[in-house]
């Protein structure tokens, strides 16, 4: 029986197109929490995917991870399924996020990341906000849609940074 080696290197391996995707949506149920983890991770998929990949591959990237958090169940415990009305404004705000950085792209890295996290935050307490307001959904979301937000895309882009540095 003859055998055969793959070796896999760290272009091709970036070049796969569905590793981020699968990742994306498999961070919620590997990293099932703290949150604060769950969303660093997550945010530096969306950074490095918008950085690697070509926009038809960075979709599945922005729209997996709150499927397999809503999935899974546990990264808002109890009020995950008030997850599920988010769902639509989390997918534009990750999409903002991707595009906003690509963007500004003659622009510093901390300029790339923090526009884009303030866009991609401010657009998810903006619905946050209404949905509170008609009663859709608790308090908690007001902090977990808006200052958390920012907190994990913050974070995630700089992990980015790291991973990228340590990727060349």
């Amino acid at each position: 029986m003859q055998t055969k080696e793959i070796t896999l290197s760290k272009s091709s391996l970036l070049s796969y197109p569905y590793l981020f995707p699968a990742l994306a949506f498999t961070i919620p149920f590997l990293v099932s929490g703290p949150q604060l983890l769950t969303g660093t991770l997550v945010n530096c998929l969306l950074f490095s995917s918008s950085y690697y990949f070509m926009r038809k591959n960075q979709i599945m990237v922005a729209v997996g991870p709150s499927i397999g958090a809503l999935l899974n169940g546990l990264v808002f415990g109890g009020l995950t399924p008030y997850l599920a009305y988010f769902l639509p404004a989390i997918w534009i705000g990750n999409v903002i996020l991707m595009r906003s950085f690509l963007a500004l792209k003659n622009r510093s890295f901390a300029i790339k990341i923090v526009i884009p996290t303030l866009l991609k935050s401010l657009f998810l307490f903006v619905f946050a906000y209404a949905f509170y307001n008609t009663g859709l959904v608790p308090k908690i979301f007001l902090t977990a849609m808006g200052l958390f937000q920012m907190t994990t895309a913050v974070m995630g882009g700089l992990l980015f940074l790291l991973v990228r540095k340590v990727v060349k």
